[in-house]
């Protein structure tokens, strides 16, 4: 299938590691050219040093998302945007970071990402939410209330762009695992937790950042132009409700 990428520019927030990285990855495969921001330079520019065989722009910049008049600055130096992927979390079971970061960055940076999607006639916003944004999670309440209060954001969000002819779809992953990434050490520090969650996946075997930028590919390319609202599990199975 031809995703109709070719040519497009997207932008993705925290794009240096684990699914974001994957993400940039794939969209430059595609014949995406595709901007990318991240905190630390060295990351940028290894990142950057790694897609330089690809036949596209390559746009990285090391700035914190939260700086909304650095992230404008930047936008504003892009020109052109036809998607956004808002992907930078704190990953913190903590109020004050998920909140600053994962809620009140993402909606400013997507809000300032509007005035350029709206010149696109591709237009979309794809979120990264996770699938623990519809369950109880004791152990990490602020990190999953802010994910569940941005993916309702996200569908809000679909229906009054929908005349913009935005679409807004949130990809929300299970158990994915990533070099050097959350469930990485887990699997280095708490062993018998990590084989617990393997041994307990119907698929006995987690997601590979790779199998989740496919999926956010796929939905915020042309190919996916009557999708708009949905959140997309890519969990393997590992949900048992029926979303309604």
């Amino acid at each position: 299938m031809d995703l109709q990428l070719n040519g497009l520019t997207a932008l993705v927030t925290g794009g240096t590691a684990g699914i974001g990285a994957a993400i940039v990855r794939t969209l430059a495969q595609e014949g995406c050219h595709v901007a990318f921001c991240s905190r630390s330079q060295a990351n940028v520019d290894a990142m950057t040093d790694s897609l330089a065989s690809m036949q596209v722009r390559i746009n990285g910049r090391a700035l914190d998302v939260s700086d909304h008049y650095a992230f404008e600055a930047w936008l504003a130096e892009l020109g052109a945007l036809d998607i956004f992927i808002p992907n930078v979390s704190a990953i913190s079971p903590a109020w004050e970071p998920s909140i600053a970061l994962d809620i009140v960055a993402t909606v400013k940076t997507t809000q300032a990402a509007l005035p350029y999607l709206k010149k696109s006639h591709r237009a979309a916003i794809t979120y990264i939410s996770s699938l623990m944004c519809g369950y109880a999670t004791p152990g990490a309440i602020g990190y999953t209330a802010a994910k569940a209060a941005m993916t309702h954001y996200m569908k809000s969000l679909s229906s009054s762009l929908a005349s913009d002819r935005i679409r807004v779809n949130t990809v929300s992953p299970g158990i994915t695992f990533a070099e050097g990434g959350f469930w990485d050490r887990v699997k280095t520090n708490a062993p018998s937790m990590f084989e617990a969650q393997l041994k307990n996946h119907p698929m006995q075997r987690f997601a590979t950042a790779e199998e989740v930028a496919r999926v956010v590919a796929f939905i915020s390319s042309p190919a996916a132009s009557y999708v708009s609202g949905a959140n997309w599990f890519v969990d393997g199975g590992e949900t048992q409700h029926v979303q309604t």
